[in-house]
């Protein structure tokens, strides 16, 4: 049976749009996606679609798939999501469900500050998460940090000790009466690394910022278009014991 938790519906309140668009606005502007149940699988165990979630590790996972792609300003995108050209991966999560995991986890979305604009010098704020990535390929097991799917061509090298953190994204202003417009799910996207104010999370150093084009899928990996992946973040940091 689907759980009930008040909290994050409130929460969600806060970080989605209303349930119905004007029909001219759904014309323009991708119809809102639908927020799935939360789903107690067990102790500390807790399921949104395809995301798992563990409360007591504060630890969410979901699925994915590689994307075919070389330039990239992203990690990772929704499924369907518009900006799949220039992510690395497609999670199979709305950015609705994937922001609940990750109040699920403890994260604050009061302690977030998104990127202004794209390529937005200033560094984000927001509390801190661990992300990495996770696929079989010829008999072996591999795990690597998410910033290691990014490839510098002027350095020539992975990109490596990224911190990431949770800024919860950004809402476009609307007119009185029109649905909230929520950037996360608007722009199909969960993790970036250009200082963007869409992503749920961004990766505070910016590797991406005014450099487009010089972060690339990194080619010593051996991915392939359509590979099986799975992402995992983890919070860091107090958890937040706002109700």
């Amino acid at each position: 049976m689907p759980m009930r938790v008040s909290a994050v519906q409130v929460l969600l309140t806060i970080t989605v749009w209303g349930c119905a668009a004007g029909s001219a606005l759904a014309q323009v502007y991708p119809p809102p996606k639908p927020a799935e149940a939360i789903k107690k699988l067990g102790p500390n165990q807790f399921a949104i679609g395809s995301i798992r979630i563990d409360t007591e590790k504060r630890e969410l996972s979901v699925p994915g798939t590689v994307n075919a792609v070389q330039i990239l300003e992203f990690v990772a995108c929704t499924k369907g999501g518009m900006k799949a050209y220039e992510s690395a991966v497609t999670l199979d999560a709305y950015a609705i469900n994937f922001n609940a995991a990750l109040l699920l986890l403890g994260l604050d979305p009061t302690h977030g500050r998104a990127p202004t604009r794209h390529f937005d010098p200033a560094t984000p704020t927001g509390d801190p998460v661990e992300v990495w990535v996770e696929w079989d390929a010829n008999g072996k097991h591999v795990r690597l940090p998410a910033e290691q799917l990014m490839y510098d061509r002027t350095t020539r090298q992975a990109v490596t000790g990224s911190s990431w953190l949770y800024t919860g994204s950004s809402f476009i202003p609307t007119e009185p009466g029109e649905p909230v417009r929520f950037m996360a799910e608007e722009d199909g996207v969960l993790i970036g690394f250009v200082h963007s104010p869409a992503p749920l999370i961004e990766q505070s150093g910016g590797s991406g910022v005014n450099k487009y084009g010089q972060i690339v899928m990194n080619p010593n990996l051996g991915l392939t278009p359509d590979m099986a992946i799975s992402l995992t973040v983890k919070a860091l940091g107090p958890k937040s014991t706002k109700p």
